[in-house]
């Protein structure tokens, strides 16, 4: 039996999409502390008024994400982030559309607003970026109609509560940290270098102490002495820049906390728009083929677990399906 339509809908703002945008708000204004450091040391060796200089690289960087949600850049972080992502061939878009027309009909969504993507993928999946691409995999292409329409639904669903947008939000402003923890990193294994070269520099020149000085060994002493001090230096650095860095670095690990824990809610979310346009059974039917490799798969625990962006499908299953009987009891009251 076919799904029967659903109520149409306009966009709606979500419990869901709320804590999703406080995250992201939570996370820029952190990342407004990252830029802020350099901005300023930056304005003091140039002999520069810091504090303009502070705010106008505070407000570049706010400024910066507002491209980011602009179609061209969308397809081209598409792109990026899945490489293999490409534009549907005309059999798979004469194959998507009409579907996604029916899904968006009942749903009252203009489905022109949506960019298509086909990603080379061997199993059925899908997922929605920023405030317009929408992809599948080759293989939900060939999913019977109503199945690839409870797909496209679900993805929808998304774009209607906003959740793509809020992600690619979060993600870049989330860039200076990943930045800044790359740099900590760097510095900290250059100094591990650089004191292992001045172990091994050291027990050379210990070697020599009790013999004649071979000619060089001058040298090999100044060397020494310059190892040491980038030693010194380069660990002071690492400690101020962990000073500094550690906070942040706790609040934004939390951050991505929450925000996989709104990822998993965004998910049942979707899943009930997709079963409230009718779509539910269907829906149901496509987690079945993710049952079994997820029963033979170890379970995620600790922050593994913490940082799942999805739930179970056993888990969304028993929604959609606690979500079905509400409606047919409604029906029948």
């Amino acid at each position: 039996m076919p799904p029967q339509p659903g109520p149409g809908r306009s966009r709606a703002v979500s419990g869901t999409s709320v804590g999703m945008f406080a995250i992201v708000v939570l996370i820029w204004l952190l990342s407004l502390a990252v830029v802020a450091l350099p901005a300023w040391g930056a304005a003091v060796l140039a002999g520069w008024e810091p504090v303009t200089v502070v705010i106008l690289a505070c407000a570049a960087w706010t400024a910066s994400a507002v491209p980011v949600v602009a179609r061209p850049v969308e397809a081209g972080l598409a792109r990026l982030l899945y490489r293999s992502l490409r534009r549907p061939r005309p059999a798979e878009l004469a194959r998507i559309t009409p579907a996604l027309e029916r899904v968006c009909r009942r749903a009252g969504a203009d489905p022109g607003r949506y960019l298509l993507r086909i990603e080379e993928q061997r199993q059925v999946n899908a997922f929605a970026l920023g405030g317009h691409v929408l992809a599948v995999t080759r293989v939900a292409c060939e999913l019977p109609d109503d199945m690839l329409e409870a797909v496209l639904a679900h993805e929808v669903g998304h774009h209607r509560h906003l959740h793509p947008l809020a992600i690619i939000l979060g993600w870049w402003y989330l860039l200076p940290f990943e930045a800044g923890d790359r740099l900590v990193r760097t510095i900290r294994r250059i100094t591990r270098w650089l004191a292992r070269s001045f172990g091994r520099l050291s027990d050379r020149t210990g070697g020599l102490a009790g013999g004649r000085a071979p000619d060089g060994a001058l040298g090999m002493l100044v060397l020494l002495v310059v190892l040491g001090v980038l030693v010194v230096a380069g660990t002071v650095v690492v400690v101020a820049l962990g000073v500094v860095w550690l906070p942040l670095t706790l609040l934004v690990r939390l951050a991505r906390v929450l925000s996989a824990a709104l990822s998993r809610a965004g998910e049942h979310a979707a899943d009930r728009h997709a079963a409230e346009l009718g779509y539910g059974a269907a829906l149901v039917q496509v987690l079945g083929l993710f049952l079994q490799i997820e029963r033979s798969a170890p379970r995620p625990r600790g922050m593994a677990a913490l940082l799942r962006s999805h739930p179970s499908s056993q888990a969304r299953i028993d929604a959609i399906n606690k979500t079905l009987h509400l409606r047919v009891s409604k029906i029948y009251r």
